[in-house]
């Protein structure tokens, strides 16, 4: 009697599992890739001695970690930069790979 109960009981919450609609799957959605704008981030701070800079991001989506970037001057590209830790909530520090930068230029 008590097996039957148990098989009763078992039955009946199977069947109101199999009753309850279930939501379909949702996929994430894809993150939309990063816009560069045509202004970029702002050089802060340069060490050309150690080759790095420090970079503004306040006003735009900091890239990741390795992200390579071009230098801009007056809209003449001057160098590259890449970007590396640490990175502050508005400021990242980037590698020079190449150019002679100075602060107040673009990276992008």
């Amino acid at each position: 009697m008590k097996h039957i109960l148990s098989l009763g009981l078992l039955l009946a919450i199977l069947t109101a599992c199999a009753t309850q609609s279930t939501p379909p799957a949702t996929v994430p959605a894809a993150k939309p890739a990063v816009q560069h704008s045509a202004t970029g981030a702002k050089i802060t701070h340069l060490d050309a001695k150690l080759r790095f800079v420090v970079l503004d991001y306040r006003t735009r989506p900091m890239p990741a970690i390795g992200t390579k970037l071009t230098v801009y001057r007056d809209g003449q590209r001057v160098g590259a930069v890449q970007i590396t830790d640490p990175i502050r909530t508005s400021f990242a520090t980037a590698d020079i790979l190449e150019g002679e930068l100075s602060v107040g230029d673009d990276a992008r």
